[in-house]
């Protein structure tokens, strides 16, 4: 998910940079016939450029978020976060689709089994069992 969250910020900038720095039109490259051919023709980065650019850079970043926010509600899988307080210690496949698990949630210690449709509780492991 990181991977297509980068593509997706790096695509958008250079979308918005090409907007901000498109080529000039044919008749601002056109050079007056009173001024020497090596002379600068007032074309600068003035104020409102400057303002441009930061809304443009405001937009992208406002677009990032929707996006990412969208991609959260429609999808919770796509955005994980690392929960410290939910671990999974072990995994153990039994056969194609079925699984066990050992899960330690806020210090207590589960055995979850998951097949290709359902996750159920098999035991909560007590002090003996984990310490062996």
């Amino acid at each position: 998910m990181k991977n297509i969250s980068v593509l997706i910020v790096i695509s958008l900038f250079l979308i918005c940079a090409s907007a901000v720095f498109a080529t000039p039109a044919e008749q601002d490259l056109l050079i007056p016939d009173g001024s020497p051919a090596g002379a600068e023709t007032g074309a600068s980065f003035g104020a409102w450029d400057f303002f441009r650019t930061i809304l443009v850079l405001a937009l992208v970043i406002a677009a990032v978020y929707a996006v990412l926010h969208f991609l959260k509600k429609m999808h919770p899988r796509f955005i994980q976060t690392d929960d410290k307080r939910i671990k999974v210690e072990a995994t153990k496949v039994l056969a194609p689709g079925k699984t066990v698990h050992i899960i330690e949630v806020e210090g207590r210690r589960f055995l979850v089994g998951s097949a290709d449709h359902s996750v159920g509780l098999l035991a909560e492991l007590d002090r003996k069992e984990q310490e062996q």
